[in-house]
């Protein structure tokens, strides 16, 4: 599971750390806000596959004012792949999607 903190702005709560990142497990992007002294509270992704893009993850939090930098973005698909594919040696990214391999 990957997890990276997003700086809240200046005017934005302090004692709120917003945290996103790629569940392999549940097969969804996840948004979790962290305060201090309180549970995680998570407010995307707490269904299997409920966000299945970090685009879309992007764009949820958007909305809510919330900004992921597009560097991060990239970040996430790139471990959602490296992560989702771990137990799957038998496959062929070099087109950019997921191939069996033949073998024989």
């Amino acid at each position: 599971m990957s997890r990276h903190l997003i700086p809240n702005a200046p005017h934005e709560h302090p004692d709120v750390a917003t945290i996103v990142g790629w569940d392999p497990d549940r097969r969804t992007y996840f948004c979790d806000f962290e305060l201090h002294g309180q549970p995680v509270k998570t407010v995307a992704g707490v269904d299997p596959e409920e966000v299945p893009s970090a685009d879309w993850l992007a764009s949820l939090l958007a909305a809510a004012g919330i900004h992921i930098p597009p560097m991060l973005v990239a970040r996430l698909r790139l471990e959602s792949l490296a992560l989702s594919t771990v137990d799957m040696p038998h496959l062929d990214w070099r087109s950019g999607e997921p191939l069996p391999v033949r073998e024989g």
